[in-house]
């Protein structure tokens, strides 16, 4: 009897009493249905998402900026962006968490209007999430102070006006941080080629591939070492976890590659674009970086930058 109960136990563990695990058994038993871009945007813009899995729970903030906040089942804070795309998913990078990587979910309504469910790319559920009002943790709070204007308060004085009343000067409006728009793109043009190449690179150890367009490829644990990239176009290539030891990326493109992880050591990087790259943990020992456009990287946790 004992054995027979523990397989139901497990299964309920893991899928939240037995319940659909992919996105075509939840529509057919119990008749979910997709939440449009436009009613994701109202779902969770300016309120938090209380975000269930079997192995974590996180709460995130979505602010209007376009910041995302977020904290764990522990004191562990982390903030990212998120935008929802024109395929209506809802997507989100964080500076730390999982690796940095940009991760969108498609969304799915069942019974409670304030429950949903994210769903990967590929149909696996892979979040219960519980709609919370507003920033109900204060996620978003700096703990700083705001500082009043002793200069604002002279020249209302001097102006004959209350200082409690004088008017807000103008501010502006904050740029949402780019995620899904304003990337690099890359043209399709020679796709067969271009498949045979990346199909190539991902196990390919001193390989010319000086020039070659592999953006937006997936390489993760590619082995690249010693392998000319000169010039190449990697730019949002996902590299994570890959053997670039040594390799030629001299004036490389690697504007927003994912290289968390990434063993860097030794290589030839000068002159590359690395701007907005996912440098975190990764092992740029030895590399030479002079002339490398190093703006807005992600660095924690990054050996041999300064």
């Amino acid at each position: 009897m004992r054995l027979l109960l523990f397989p139901g136990l497990l299964c309920c563990a893991l899928l939240w009493g037995c319940g659909p695990a992919t996105v075509a058994s939840l529509v057919r038993e119990q008749g979910a249905e997709q939440v449009a871009g436009r009613d994701v945007l109202q779902l969770v813009q300016g309120n938090t998402l209380y975000l269930h899995a079997f192995d974590e729970d996180v709460r995130l903030y979505f602010d209007p900026s376009g910041k995302v906040f977020g904290r764990g089942t522990g004191t562990e804070k982390d903030r990212g962006s998120w935008d929802v795309s024109d395929k209506d998913e809802l997507c989100f990078r964080m500076n730390k968490w999982w690796y940095g990587d940009l991760r969108c979910f498609t969304v799915y309504h069942v019974g409670d209007r304030d429950k949903v469910r994210l769903a990967t790319a590929n149909g696996v559920l892979h979040y219960t999430a519980e709609q919370e009002s507003g920033d109900s943790k204060g996620l978003a709070a700096t703990g700083e102070r705001k500082k009043k204007s002793l200069r604002r308060q002279v020249r209302d004085e001097q102006n004959g006006q209350s200082p409690d009343l004088a008017p807000d000067a103008p501010t502006r409006q904050a740029k949402p941080p780019a995620l899904i728009e304003d990337r690099p793109h890359t043209d399709n043009t020679g796709k067969d080629t271009g498949v045979t190449i990346e199909y190539m690179a991902r196990d390919c150890p001193g390989c010319k591939l000086a020039g070659a367009d592999l953006g937006r490829t997936d390489l993760i644990n590619a082995k690249l070492d010693g392998a000319d990239l000169h010039g190449a176009n990697l730019s949002m290539a996902n590299l994570r976890r890959a053997d670039l030891q040594k390799a030629d990326l001299r004036e490389a493109v690697l504007t927003y590659a994912n290289l968390p992880g990434a063993d860097l050591r030794g290589a030839d990087l000068r002159g590359a674009k690395l701007k907005g790259a996912n440098l975190i943990k990764a092992d740029l020992t030895g590399a030479k970086l002079e002339g490398a456009d190093l703006t807005e990287v992600l660095k924690d946790g990054a050996k041999g930058l300064k």
